[in-house]
């Protein structure tokens, strides 16, 4: 299995998901600019992996991926220092949770931004830069098990990662004619440091519950659906939305505000 390209670039890459993706990435011989928004967080996870790579680099940007010239700023970067953009992970995210009635409009925006339109921004610039270099790259966009389902108190971050799918689906239309192929990969229930402190027994259990394969995800089963997405593996394969669950949607997701939010249940 090769990667389509030897440059990379993952959204949200200091930690959890998009550090494991950044990380495979470099295992399968990619250099890597990784992007966060905290300048010390981005460093680090950047010399860390370059540290677990030799002969191999992880540049970090501080970015917001839902501004346009940050992401710009991160391209060119990424075209300067390590050669034209091949392999695109929209991984950047955040979440709150609120029922509709007490969810505060600047969550709304603060999450559609970060996951919807930092993913059209990102796969726009993709798309532009890779037509122009005659790069046949690959774009992955994040979606999420939520997609496939839906839980009370998680109205905005599915409503985007809904919004992530069908993006996904367009781009590949309209960018396969290129060379470039656009997918999706939907993780479930993966333990991150996003849920430290947040997940109680309870909720535990109810996801549990659900599971067909009895484990949470780790954020390397993410990254190995990536990577096969970026690969030579993969190369009829655009428009798709990978779920990677252990299929918990098969059985239903448990309810956010019965679990996490009873004041509002």
């Amino acid at each position: 299995m090769e990667l389509v390209g030897t440059t990379a670039l993952v959204t949200g890459g200091s930690k959890g998901i998009g550090y494991a993706e950044a990380d495979h990435l470099m295992a399968h011989g990619a250099d890597v600019v990784i992007t966060s928004r905290k300048q010390d967080e981005i460093t680090a996870a950047a010399a860390a992996l370059t540290a677990a790579h030799p002969g191999r680099r992880a540049i970090g940007v501080a970015a917001d991926t839902g501004i346009a010239e940050d992401i710009r700023r991160a391209y060119d970067t990424a075209e300067g220092e390590l050669g034209p953009v091949a392999i695109v992970v929209n991984n950047a995210g955040n979440s709150t949770l609120d029922t509709i009635t007490e969810l505060p409009e600047s969550d709304w925006d603060s999450v559609v931004d970060t996951h919807l339109k930092g993913t059209f921004l990102s796969t726009k610039e993709a798309i532009a830069r890779m037509k122009a270099s005659g790069t046949k790259g690959a774009i992955v966009n994040t979606g999420s098990v939520e997609t496939f389902g839906a839980t009370r108190g998680n109205a905005h971050y599915t409503a985007a990662k809904a919004g992530v799918a069908k993006f996904t689906e367009v781009a590949a239309l309209e960018a396969g004619r290129y060379g470039i192929r656009v997918n999706t990969v939907s993780p479930g229930a993966v333990a991150t440091p996003i849920g430290e402190g947040v997940v109680t027994p309870e909720f535990e259990a109810a996801w549990h519950r659900s599971f067909s394969i009895d484990r949470y995800g780790e954020p390397a089963d993410i990254a190995k659906a990536v990577v096969f997405l970026a690969s030579d593996y993969a190369g009829w394969i655009t428009g798709v939305n990978l779920l990677v669950d252990g299929g918990s949607a098969l059985r239903g997701l448990p309810d956010y505000v019965h679990y996490l939010l009873p004041d509002q249940d």
